[in-house]
This record gives C-alpha cells, sequence and structure tokens, in this order.
C-alpha cells in the first residue's frame, strides 16, 4: 500500500483497509472528474484548476498524476478501472455488513459501472471521466 509496513490485527485486516483506501480513491476521482468537467463548461481553463488545486489543501499524487492525461483523454492503464469498481462494490458491501451509509462512494461506484458498461474497464480508473463528460443534465 506505500512505503511503510502496518499491523493490522486480525487476517483480513488488510484487505478491508485496501478496499477503504480504493474506495476513497474512487470517490475521489470521481469527484475530481466532476471539478474537471465542470471548470471546462463553465468557461474556466482545466489547466488552470489542476494548478491550483495542486498549490492548496487539495494537491495529491492522484489528481496530479493523473489530471493531465484525463484532460487528453489518455488512459493507459495504471489501475485497471474494472478493479476499481470491484472494490467500490466490496467496499459498499463491506459499509452494508456494519449499516454505513456511503452515498458519496454509491454514487461513484455507479460512475465505474456506467463506464464498465461502455466497454472501458480495462483502461484506467480514470476513464470515469469519460462518462462525466457525457452527462449534459
Amino acid at each position: 500500500m506505500g512505503k511503510k509496513s502496518f499491523f493490522l490485527g486480525e487476517v483480513g485486516n488488510g484487505a478491508k483497509m485496501k478496499l477503504v483506501v480504493n474506495m476513497i480513491m474512487g470517490s475521489m476521482m470521481n469527484a475530481f472528474s466532476e471539478g474537471l468537467v465542470l471548470a471546462e463548461r463553465s468557461g474556466l481553463d482545466p489547466y488552470n484548476l489542476l494548478e491550483v488545486l495542486d498549490l492548496g489543501v487539495n494537491s495529491n499524487p492522484l489528481f496530479r498524476g493523473k489530471g493531465p492525461n484525463m484532460l487528453k483523454s489518455n488512459h493507459s492503464p495504471a489501475f485497471p478501472l474494472k478493479h476499481q469498481q470491484k472494490d467500490m462494490r466490496l467496499a459498499l458491501a463491506l459499509g452494508d455488513a456494519h449499516a454505513i451509509s456511503m452515498p458519496v462512494a454509491a454514487a461513484a461506484n455507479e460512475a465505474f459501472k456506467k463506464a464498465r458498461s461502455m466497454g472501458l474497464g480495462d483502461l484506467d480508473i480514470s476513464a470515469v471521466h469519460e462518462v462525466v463528460k457525457l452527462h449534459k443534465d
């Protein structure tokens, strides 16, 4: 998961931690996509948005690494979208097992499911951006 090892207790807790981390990442990716589309459609330069985000509290390697390629519709796979959607589904099931409402993750999961139905499952998780770009409601 990163540069440090963690003892998480009983067997299975590592898998749960991975689901939680990937659920957060998927939710962030969907919100990031919405922000990029909102910026562009409201007349802002989305590349300026990337710079503004990188200079503030929202700076993170996910946005920095994925953003420029998303704006070019380049979704060469680093982490396939189909695996992200599977982890979203499993994280939502974990939340359900503990009676936790997760509407943000559920909405992001729907976007990932739509992307899979569009044949984007083997592309990078950033391909969820293509789903967000389709919506004109």
